[in-house]
């Protein structure tokens, strides 16, 4: 049973914000739709909004516990945390500057829990 307390469905889901940033050349209207083509499709990747923060947090777990191993060192299941992280961020960058051209070689996404 869901509490009256909580955001309206769409605002807040998954409970953190996406900042596109270093990319001074964007107007505020091309920032946020690529922030929202981010974000759509890294839930998508992942499984829904409320995997994101725990997928990202299980990625910097299995990152920090391998630090300074070889991927070979990792049980098959962080290497499938790892991949599934990679995978699901690399697609979102994609899908969210393919429309933006070339000249954004410093910009770069933040996942910010609310």
């Amino acid at each position: 049973m869901s509490n009256t307390h909580d955001a309206p469905r769409g605002q807040f889901q998954g409970q953190y914000k996406v900042n596109l940033v270093e990319c001074p050349t964007l107007s505020a209207e091309q920032r946020a739709a690529a922030e929202l083509r981010f974000r759509m499709a890294l839930e998508f990747a992942v499984g829904g909004p409320e995997y994101v923060l725990p997928s990202l947090q299980a990625y910097m777990l299995a990152q920090t516990l391998n630090e300074g191993l070889p991927l070979q060192g990792a049980s098959q299941a962080e290497e499938q945390v790892i991949a599934l992280w990679e995978n699901a961020e690399t697609d979102a960058i994609l899908a969210a500057m393919r429309p933006l051209g070339d000249n954004l070689d410093n910009a770069r996404f933040e996942i910010l829990p609310l």
